[in-house]
């Protein structure tokens, strides 16, 4: 086998890059945590690490859920996460994301300021965790406060409540902003629109941000002013969906191969 995906056949990215994979010649399939941690052998010859099979990996491990159904199965999980950490960040081979010593998700937060702060990025923002809705202390002018419910993940503006019980996030953000995703993969960057925003550096920005979280591969959505002068980090996702990544997929797919296959 020649890459191993790390993910779920529901994810279309996925199953995208497991097409691109096989119609440029390369074996590949897609495997859960546990199936892909009983794949790999870790040890030690004459005081070097080694991993077998030691090939590219593409790791696309979702957060487990903050709720534990099975104790059993949550144990299991660990376990198996535990050794395909291991194996992705000895692997010698290309690793799309590596995991660190203090992350499998780089450096990435539940939270959007804290996330925005560790990529280096200047966050004047207000972001309030609560296990209630609560109002927003002082009003901004043209903000609206959104309410996010952090299991359901709904967001809505206040004063409506977004489905589900909580524990609840709220944040400021613009009334009517424009949206502009930038995919970043190593040290290549694009933009999925023809907005003239080249004043911004949105993609080198974003590059300088992916590599302080400890990320190779991610999505940065930003918030751009209605006269695009200024852009604020909306959201950084370190795995974007097929959605996010659709518009740039001409250019994405073959430097992905590329960094896959050298």
């Amino acid at each position: 086998m020649d890459l191993i995906i790390v993910g779920d056949r529901s994810d279309r990215f996925c199953t995208e890059v497991l097409d691109l994979v096989q119609q440029a010649g390369y074996t590949a399939d897609i495997f859960d945590v546990c199936d892909a941690a009983r794949l790999f052998s870790i040890g030690m010859e004459d005081g070097q690490v080694f991993v077998t099979p030691d090939i590219p990996i593409l790791l696309r491990i979702q957060p487990p859920s903050t709720i534990r159904n099975s104790f059993d199965d949550s144990f299991i999980y660990g376990e198996c996460l535990s050794t395909l950490w291991a194996a992705a960040t000895l692997n010698k081979s290309p690793v799309i994301n590596r995991p660190t010593p203090h992350s499998i998700w780089g450096k990435t937060s539940y939270s959007s300021v804290l996330t925005a702060v560790r990529a280096g990025y200047r966050e004047n923002d207000m972001e309030i965790f609560s296990s209630q809705i609560l109002p927003p202390h002082t009003p901004q002018v043209n903000k609206q406060w959104y309410v996010q419910d952090l299991v359901t993940y709904n967001t809505t503006a206040y004063p409506n409540v977004p489905q589900g019980a909580g524990p609840y996030r709220g944040r400021w953000a613009d009334i009517d902003p424009g949206y502009e995703i930038v995919v970043v993969l190593d040290d290549q960057a694009w933009r999925s629109t023809n907005v003239p925003l080249e004043h911004l550096a949105l993609e080198q920005q974003s590059i300088n941000l992916i590599r302080n979280l400890d990320l190779t591969f991610a999505a940065i959505t930003w918030s751009v002013s209605e006269n695009l002068e200024t852009a604020n980090i909306a959201r950084i996702d370190s795995f974007p969906l097929m959605e996010q990544i659709q518009f740039v997929w001409p250019v994405f797919a073959p430097a992905l191969l590329e960094v896959l296959f050298p």
